[in-house]
């Protein structure tokens, strides 16, 4: 029985000095990566898609834009990257697009309205650096009011645009 509590006292000392408070455990020590690791291949990084490779192209029935797929495509189930450039005056009528679209303007100041019908008194001003989200399915239209405008489009495809027929 002696030999119990002796045992037991001597346990109970031992974890009590790490459990009182105001210690501070030691901060574990840096460790090394393992060889096998450092071994292996940095990442080569990157690859850039600079301008002078996007591939504009302009629908015939919309002189005033110009549109580059810069990643993806609007058929490729994925992330994709879409680059416009609207001419002054130029407008984008009622449209829908089935997935959310997250638009950041590049340069000039993009006139976006949301709503079945174009109206220019309902589009607010969205300035260079700025970025607006618009939900799928939400009828919505773009107007480069006051001069040209470049903006880029992200989401997850397959996409498409849908207009308005009216």
């Amino acid at each position: 029985m002696r030999r119990l509590i002796l045992q037991a006292t001597l346990i109970a000392l031992a974890t009590a000095g790490h459990a009182q408070a105001g210690d501070v455990a030691e901060p574990s020590p840096v460790m090394e990566a393992p060889l096998a690791t450092l071994a292996e291949e940095p990442f080569a990084g990157p690859v850039p898609i600079l301008p002078d490779a996007f591939k504009w192209t302009a629908p015939p029935d919309m002189p005033t834009l110009e549109a580059a797929w810069i990643l993806g495509s609007e058929k490729d189930a994925g992330p994709y990257v879409l680059r416009i450039r609207l001419a002054e005056g130029g407008r984008v009528g009622v449209h829908t697009h089935p997935e959310d679209r997250v638009t950041s303007v590049l340069s000039g100041t993009l006139y976006v309205g949301f709503g079945t019908v174009f109206d220019e008194t309902r589009v607010h001003a969205v300035p260079a650096g700025a970025v607006y989200l618009a939900p799928a399915d939400q009828p919505h239209y773009v107007w480069a009011k006051d001069g040209d405008v470049e903006y880029q489009e992200n989401g997850f495809g397959p996409t498409g645009t849908h207009f308005n027929p009216r």
